[in-house]
């Protein structure tokens, strides 16, 4: 009797393909902009220089120094008030006009600026004008995202503001059962967050359509091009309404992602914005040490710096290792010490690595261990410092780690880099170079590493077995740990 109620249960929500009959909707309004609630032209030059902004493209709008000057909705600016959002920030503050004026553009600005928001207000300011979701229809605000995490927190922060202005919304992502998402897909829903890779498989079985998307957002750009989702972009982007507005976010400028840009938005047709400095650099608000460490050292230096620091952390911690087991070591060590620590990478499950996170944001697990899974994207407060006690191969990984910290209410961050010759030697001269960028204090023996040292790359993945095995023996001679992460 069970498994024939089961059965008839499964044939009851079987996943049928979406069918959209509707007609077309070519025409729709994507200039919200109000001239009137502008700052005076002397007014922006000061901001703009102020912030070192950078703009390219025609009739760009003058930027907003307050709330009030984006949006009247009371819910949305009381939110800002309670949550201690004094003004808005660089990226929002220029972005803002730009997407409001209907404009393609591409915003580079550092991890923890703001740029949720940049693109989500907007975005629900244009689907909340455009024509109701009909039977059958799909999205009218797509954001696309490259992992599970920056899309589930995309997503928590589109339910929250959509609901004051009466729009859903919807996460999708691999991982998990098809089933939820495709029942929410089929009763509509305004603005859906997705990984490529799941959207496409989605589509491609029509399961979701796109032809209503008008307002199209592709989030840490970049990441995407490291993490190979160009051919996924290429399939899913036809599929939106041809004469969709485009925003583009990325933390770094390289070629291919202006390549992506130029594709997906003509050569000349977008407009660009960016914070501080083009290169890639760590925001100023955050304090970088580095310290040559030999990797049979790093357990005892990771329990001294973890030790001196209490006092002046006062919060949340992230430690980035570049191998899942590794940080599982890591995590059995902390908590064999009565350290309340939890790992997260890309072998745990969605569930459990959504439980991590909330636990890491609650504080009530203070330090996250992580694979560069957890890079990009977290965005979490009261991060006051980002160890790593692996550096990664790529410098642009290392940015996008140290922006961990110093994000929302932090106004100040601290990291810790441990700097292994065995491990990191080949990578000595890149480290330099934007550790001098960044006016870092770097130890001579760095330079004389990298003086020593020919340019090879993997350096990491070399000593694989060595660094798993210095991990263990490490942790067996340094057994002994102070109380400040105790339960």
């Amino acid at each position: 009797m069970y498994r024939r109620n089961q059965q008839n249960y499964s044939r009851n929500f079987e996943m049928k393909p979406i069918i959209n009959n509707n007609p077309p909707i070519d025409n729709f309004k994507k200039d919200f902009y109000v001239d009137e609630n502008a700052i005076s032209i002397e007014e922006a030059e000061e901001l703009r220089s102020k912030w070192k902004m950078q703009l390219k493209g025609e009739n760009i709008p003058l930027p907003v120094s307050k709330f009030e000057q984006v949006t009247s909705n009371k819910e949305v600016l009381e939110s800002f008030k309670r949550k201690g959002f004094g003004e808005p920030t660089p990226i929002q503050s220029q972005g803002w006009p730009l997407a409001l004026k209907g404009k393609d553009m591409v915003g580079i600005a550092a991890t923890g600026s703001g740029k949720t928001l940049s693109y989500l207000l907007p975005a629900l300011i244009h689907a909340k004008d455009q024509v109701s979701l009909r039977e059958g229809d799909g999205p009218i605000v797509l954001i696309l995202a490259p992992t599970r995490e920056l899309a589930l927190q995309i997503d928590e922060v589109a339910y929250e503001y959509g609901r004051m202005f009466d729009m859903s919304s919807l996460a999708v992502y691999g991982g998990v059962s098809y089933n939820e998402q495709y029942k929410k897909l089929r009763r509509g829903v305004e603005i859906l967050v997705a990984t490529p890779g799941r959207l496409f498989d989605l589509c491609d079985r029509n399961f979701c359509d796109l032809s209503r998307v008008t307002f199209m957002v592709i989030d840490e750009a970049d990441r995407m091009l490291d993490m190979g989702f160009k051919p996924q972009l290429d399939k899913i982007v036809p599929r939106t309404n041809k004469n969709r507005q485009t925003l583009m976010w990325s933390a770094t400028w390289p070629k291919e992602v202006r390549n992506l840009a130029n594709s997906y938005m003509g050569t000349n047709d977008y407009c660009q914005i960016f914070i501080g400095s083009t290169e890639l650099t760590v925001k100023a608000n955050v304090k970088q040490i580095v310290e040559v460490v030999s990797v049979h050292d790093k357990i005892k230096k990771l329990q001294l710096v973890l030790s001196s620091q209490q006092d002046e952390i006062g919060g949340r911690v992230i430690i980035f290792c570049n191998q899942k087991s590794r940080c599982n070591n890591m995590e059995y060590m902390l908590q064999d010490k009565g350290i309340k620590a939890a790992a997260i990478h890309g072998d745990k499950t969605q569930s459990a690595r959504t439980a991590i996170i909330n636990n890491f944001k609650d504080g009530r697990v203070p330090i996250l261990i992580a694979t560069d899974v957890a890079a990009r994207g977290l965005d979490i407060e009261d991060v006051k410092m980002v160890i790593n006690y692996d550096l990664p191969v790529n410098v642009e990984d290392y940015v996008h780690r140290v922006g961990r910290t110093a994000r929302g209410n932090v106004k100040e961050g601290m990291s810790f880099s441990f700097f292994s010759p065995e491990e990191d030697g080949g990578n000595a001269r890149k480290y330099i170079e934007l550790f001098e960028k960044g006016k870092v204090d770097i130890p001579r023996e760095i330079y004389d590493i990298a003086d020593r040292s020919a340019p090879r790359r993997q350096t990491r993945y070399s000593s694989f077995s060595r660094g798993n095995n210095s991990f263990n023996n490490s942790y067996r001679r340094n057994n002994s740990f102070n109380n400040s992460y105790r339960r």
